[in-house]
């Protein structure tokens, strides 16, 4: 008699390809792209620099902070400044119209 194996499923998002991009900004002010990165963990010290910046030099404290649970981004708001670094698909044929 043969088992059968039983293999954890990944997640579908986690098996497309994508890349995550740092951003920061003002509220009703836009913001810009600081950085693109091909895996979360290659981001996260200059995502850090970010936000040390933030508390050393608009002397504002952070009032909201996190990671989304489902899809691991990542955001910092203080005052009117907010850092985000958030996971993006990416396209890798032309998609049927």
């Amino acid at each position: 008699m043969t088992e059968l194996a039983t293999a954890t499923q990944t997640p579908a998002v986690e098996l497309e390809p994508s890349v995550w991009i740092l951003e920061s900004g003002e509220d009703n002010e836009g913001g810009s792209i600081k950085g693109v990165y091909t895996d979360r963990n290659l981001a996260a010290d200059d995502f850090l620099d970010l936000v040390r910046d933030l508390t050393r030099y608009s002397r504002l404290d952070v009032d909201r902070s996190g990671e989304d649970p489902a899809t691991g981004d990542l955001y910092v708001h203080g005052g009117c400044d907010w850092i985000s670094l958030t996971r993006y698909s990416v396209t890798t044929r032309r998609q049927l119209r």
